[in-house]
């Protein structure tokens, strides 16, 4: 959802500067569209590694599931890390 939300503000302000230019610098959408792409490549990259490894958790004994919950839990800025790598939060791009 932050992804896409994202992509709104930024698709605004790149068909605004379109707009402004009178529609003559194509070049502003090919390259947001490739810029955006980008980003969505890199976002469903993450999310399938962390998925793969998901279910290698779930094979795990729950003991070993539960130790390594608690030490991602007890280190927040790694749990920062991915909820805000997943959500796209970091790939933030205004321009």
């Amino acid at each position: 959802m932050n992804l896409g939300i994202c992509d709104a503000i930024s698709l605004g302000r790149m068909l605004s500067e379109h707009i402004k230019s009178g529609a003559k610098d194509t070049h502003l959408l090919e390259e947001y569209s490739k810029k955006r792409q980008t980003v969505a490549r890199q976002v469903i990259e993450l999310s399938t590694k962390l998925f793969d490894r998901t279910g290698a958790l779930v094979a795990m004994p729950g003991f070993v599931r539960q130790l390594i919950a608690g030490v991602v839990d007890h280190f927040g800025f790694v749990k920062k890390n991915m909820v805000m790598q997943i959500s796209g939060v970091v790939n933030r791009a205004y321009d």
